[in-house]
């Protein structure tokens, strides 16, 4: 069986030299060798029974010894297993030498408990250099590979794997799969399916240019929108988007479609190095343009939470999940997901927002509200681990805007902005309610207590210095009341 044992130089006569340690190397009786390590040592610090540094972390010569250990044993693993590949029989004289000019030192950094605490922590590790040269020229051809993909099979690709590792959630992954769909029909209407390496910045503005006059392709056939004839073959396999048609689109919606295609093209670019241009870097990307912020106030939370809806039991049970999560502040997707196991102690929801995980990771906790505990007994007897009786966003966002119908006191005029002609205009609750609107109602009603962004985010999931809380500082009508009364 083969052995190594490390020692210094006898020639070392002071405490404090420092001296490269060297191996001697026993594979079989024709194979003894000796070789230098590379690493060096002070030689008050060599424990020359054991062959290897004391069991000391520092000294004052500077020696780190502990990590000198570990890279004796990482370098014992390594040559231990090249001469267990090795042909013992027909190995060279000079198969040591080698083995040891083809290792790269490296440092990484690892997580490892120490007395029970989860601590980063630096670990050495041994890398051919024959065999990294073996990955990048693999590497190379695959970026080749990846590189003559077709445009929408690479898309797909990234989309599931995204999904697969979690890196997504499942309301991404839709929007994903909807970037597919509008991209595969801009291939099918130009008769060209486009590779990777054939895309140029014109592309993004001819995506661009399909996503806002896509409904020109359809006409009014009886009062019901179908594609023309002649375009009949660009929405084969498309029975949802048949069914639904195609309305025309805003800037806003462009924004957001854009938006997924530089965070694939980042990740070509980043994650797989393939060799492309950047096509983001010279496209200009229109400016989003939000409206004044509408929202309930508490008040008005607490009229729809109380008004009567027997007649109309299913919609009173959506009722109850938007006034929760009005007093939670989720986001639907989150929303969508919560469990009982999420409740802890029956006074707080704790869960870590889908959209933030992987760059923060934050567990959220919010208190619960009076109501929030209400309803949550109202449906403590549901079978499983759900927290309440969801259903799909869609539908959710259309029981919405029936509540707001069925609750005349609360159903308001609003001012809004028009996504398409970028115009003011009012608009009844009931055709613009969703279920963001419960996002805001959180927001805005902590906003106009007086609490800053940093503590409303907190339990939000909003980050700091985010933007889209800061659309919530807007002045009420009482306020800029009492602003005028002290002219």
């Amino acid at each position: 069986m083969a052995s190594i044992k490390y020692y210094i130089s006898r020639a070392v006569k002071s405490d404090n030299e420092r001296t490269e340690i060297q191996l001697r190397f026993c594979g079989n009786r024709n194979f003894v060798k000796r070789a230098l390590t590379g690493i060096f040592v002070t030689a008050s610090n060599w424990d020359s029974e054991k062959g290897m540094p004391k069991d000391k972390r520092s000294t004052k010569f500077s020696d780190e010894c502990v990590e000198i250990k570990e890279r004796l044993e990482c370098l014992s693993k390594y040559l231990l297993n090249c001469w267990n590949e090795a042909d013992s029989e027909s190995i060279s004289d000079n198969a040591l030498n080698q083995w040891i000019s083809d290792i790269i030192w490296e440092k990484e950094e690892d997580s490892a408990f120490v007395n029970g605490k989860k601590k980063q922590v630096f670990v050495w590790r041994i890398e051919s250099k024959a065999y990294r040269e073996e990955v990048a020229i693999r590497q190379k051809k695959e970026m080749r590979k990846i590189e003559n993909w077709y445009f929408l099979d690479c898309f797909k690709y990234f989309a599931q794997e995204q999904f697969e590792n979690g890196k997504i959630c499942k309301r991404r992954f839709d929007h994903y799969n909807s970037v597919y769909g509008l991209w595969d029909r801009m291939e099918r209407f130009n008769g060209k399916r486009l590779k990777l390496k054939e895309i140029e910045t014109e592309d993004m503005y001819s995506f661009r240019r399909f996503i806002l006059n896509e409904h020109d392709l359809w006409e009014n056939n009886n009062g019901k929108m179908v594609p023309m004839p002649k375009y009949r073959y660009v929405y084969d396999g498309y029975s949802t988007v048949l069914s639904r048609g195609v309305p025309e689109r805003s800037l806003n919606y462009v924004n957001t479609e854009m938006k997924y295609l530089i965070a694939f093209w980042h990740w070509l670019l980043k994650k797989k190095e393939c060799r492309l241009n950047d096509v983001f870097a010279s496209y200009q990307r229109d400016t989003t343009v939000f409206g004044t912020p509408y929202f309930l106030n508490s008040n008005d939370r607490n009229l729809l939470f109380n008004a009567d809806l027997s007649e109309r039991p299913a919609l009173a049970i959506q009722r109850d999940i938007f006034v929760f999560q009005s007093l939670i502040g989720c986001r639907v997707s989150d929303l969508l997901r919560l469990k009982k196991s999420n409740i802890v102690d029956g006074e707080f929801l704790q869960y870590v927002a889908g959209k933030t995980k992987d760059k923060s990771g934050k567990t959220l906790n919010v208190p619960l509200h009076k109501d929030a505990k209400v309803i949550l007994e109202r449906y403590s007897d549901l079978a499983g681990d759900k927290l309440l009786p969801f259903i799909s966003s869609q539908k959710y966002n259309e029981a919405i805007k029936e509540i707001f119908k069925a609750v005349p006191e609360v159903d308001r005029i609003v001012t809004v902005l028009n996504p398409l002609t970028r115009q003011e205009e009012q608009r009844y609750l009931h055709e613009v309610a969703s279920s963001h609107m419960a996002r805001r109602n959180f927001c805005g009603n902590l906003y106009e207590a007086g609490f800053a962004d940093s503590d409303i985010g907190s339990m939000s999931g909003h980050s700091e210095k985010s933007r889209e809380i800061a659309r919530y500082r807007k002045v009420s009508v009482d306020r800029q009341v009492k602003m005028i009364d002290t002219l």
